[in-house]
């Protein structure tokens, strides 16, 4: 771009390198300020290479992250990073004891990529209820026909959805420019992740291709791409985002009293597990079964919860002091190879006098040689 000069009405501006800021100078400064550090770490959490970054289409991610309230942003956030408090995350960080099983399906890990395939037939429902309205949000923006089947048939899989089409027919159809579009577009969704493309993260070829095939449509949409763009990130964030709200209200319940009974009744089958295989705690401990299992279910809630975090610290501590003690400790037979090598040190340090048998068989043994001076009287 040409250098663009200080005008002599504003006195004074802003540059980053030869670019003039005219809007937004706190932004535009916290994102130049932080672009190493934000590279870096997408890098290193998503995998990206630096040429997937520059054919990520971010403006739409943003535009879809501003309109969720602060709450919702802030899961979505999580949801795009990969830190929602999904099981196999709080069984990594120590918080659950029990599994990183799913607790709906009780088939495999909880990782945030088993929220949207969940084979549990109540999550299954609902997550086909949430993707046929996300079409009908797509419809509604007038997304070109060869993009959709091709989202169609490249998602349905990862959500463990039928597309409900025949394959042949759900196999998109496109020539000349359309179709290397379409071609590109679908190698940068590769690199960057169909996965990710339900959090909002998608090639800017994309764009590209919807604007192609609306400017060769005799009726042509009154919004641009980039709102068409825009849109859909914002309507595949909210799809996530109800699969996640959905198992939660499956997980804890939908009303608080609801939440409260599943909280009680977790916790009493947690209680009633640690009676059943108690840990091994140290002496100093008290016992588990001081008191007995039928006192220890009729507790609230907050005093189940903290007797069971206490048990658990004290299995830990117990844990980690024997690790140390094992540390420390030297196996049996390096104590008897130690005990054998000083004792035939102190052997030789005291000069012990020779027993009186091994006494009488040296003697025998110099025998012969004495003879031998007697009759070689010139030897020495």
């Amino acid at each position: 771009r040409d250098f663009v000069p200080v005008l002599q009405a504003e006195g004074c501006a802003i540059y980053l390198g030869t670019k003039k800021l005219t809007s937004h100078p706190h932004r535009s400064l916290l994102e130049h300020w932080h672009a190493k550090e934000a590279k870096d770490y997408l890098q290193q959490r998503h995998g990206f290479q630096t040429d997937t970054l520059t054919c990520i289409y971010w403006q739409a991610l943003r535009y879809a992250l501003k309109k969720f309230n602060p709450h919702r942003r802030a899961t979505a956030v999580k949801l795009l990073h990969r830190h929602l408090p999904t099981y196999d995350k709080l069984f990594k960080q120590g918080r659950i004891v029990m599994s990183a099983t799913c607790p709906r399906c009780v088939q495999s890990a909880e990782t945030n990529s088993h929220v949207f395939c969940c084979q549990n037939p109540e999550a299954v429902k609902q997550r086909k209820e949430d993707w046929l309205l996300l079409w009908k949000e797509l419809y509604r923006a007038r997304t070109a026909t060869i993009i959709e089947r091709t989202w169609k048939q490249k998602l349905s899989s990862l959500l463990a959805i039928s597309s409900g089409e025949n394959i042949v027919d759900s196999l998109p159809e496109a020539h000349g420019e359309v179709g290397s579009l379409l071609h590109r577009a679908v190698q940068e969704q590769n690199e960057i992740g169909w996965e990710k493309l339900l959090l909002g993260i998608s090639s800017t070829t994309w764009k590209s291709l919807q604007d192609l095939i609306d400017s060769n449509n005799p009726h042509r949409p009154k919004r641009s791409a980039s709102d068409w763009m825009n849109s859909v990130s914002h309507q595949f964030l909210k799809f996530s985002l109800r699969c996640w709200k959905q198992r939660n209200i499956a997980i804890h319940g939908a009303t608080r009293n609801e939440q409260r009974k599943i909280s009680i009744q977790r916790a009493r089958e947690r209680i009633t597990q640690i009676y059943e295989h108690p840990p091994q705690l140290a002496p100093q401990f008290r016992s588990i079964f001081a008191v007995p299992l039928d006192h220890r279910l009729k507790m609230p809630l907050q005093a189940a919860e903290q007797w069971i975090s206490l048990i658990m610290h004290q299995a830990k501590v117990t844990s980690h002091n024997l690790r140390v003690l094992l540390q420390h400790h030297k196996p049996m037979s390096s104590h008897l190879r130690t005990m054998r090598r000083e004792a035939r040190n102190q052997a030789k340090d005291q000069r012990l006098p020779p027993t009186p048998r091994k006494a009488h068989s040296q003697t025998d043994e110099a025998t012969p040689l004495c003879a031998a001076m007697q009759v070689y009287p010139g030897t020495q």
